[in-house]
């Protein structure tokens, strides 16, 4: 039996979607535990928030570090079982530094007077990272970025008393339920 010509480019064209779809997929399953750190602690600092408004930044000084020393920890990991080299996480960690950096210098700047809104920033500026890298990589990312800052979004102008519970429970479990969506990818 003989090929064609177009026939051997089809099957070519077919095994480069293959690849592609592979390279998604694990960027995806890779991606999933950093979604759940960040839900759990979105909902620790968020709930402690809530029921203790005047010290609401305090606990974000403990949780912040230790998302970071987890998100490291886990890409850590990745690299050692990963046969070629991380390349995309130096684009993940070069997103997570330009938001960590705007987000404080658009705080310092605009000083806010509710710490409400501080407290909605910061997570729509979290849904913009995952819809700028979605559009690299792949559309759930785009889809759990999306989410987080329509729930945001509501939870702040249809819910500001119970902003901060609402971000524990929503903005948490929508990042929590995006890392797993994105682990049984």
């Amino acid at each position: 039996m003989t090929i064609n010509r177009d026939d051997a480019f089809d099957a070519l064209g077919q095994i480069d979607a293959a690849s592609r779809r592979s390279s998604l997929l694990h960027l995806y399953q890779r991606a999933a535990p950093h979604l759940i750190l960040w839900g759990i602690i979105y909902a620790l600092g968020y709930g402690i928030g809530q029921f203790r408004p005047s010290e609401a930044a305090l606990p974000w000084l403990v949780l912040v570090p230790v998302g970071i020393v987890g998100d490291v920890l886990i890409a850590q990991r990745d690299l050692r079982q990963a046969k070629t080299g991380g390349s995309r996480w130096g684009l993940w960690f070069g997103l997570t530094a330009t938001l960590v950096a705007f987000i404080m210098a658009t705080k310092a700047v605009m000083a806010p007077s509710d710490p409400r809104a501080i407290a909605a920033f910061i997570p729509l500026m979290v849904a913009v990272g995952y819809i700028v890298l979605g559009t690299w990589t792949g559309l759930r990312l785009v889809f759990i970025g999306v989410g987080l800052g329509l729930l945001t979004l509501f939870g702040f102008f249809v819910l500001p008393s119970l902003f901060m519970i609402w971000m524990a429970g929503v903005g948490g479990g929508a990042l929590v339920l995006g890392g797993l969506w994105l682990r049984h990818a």
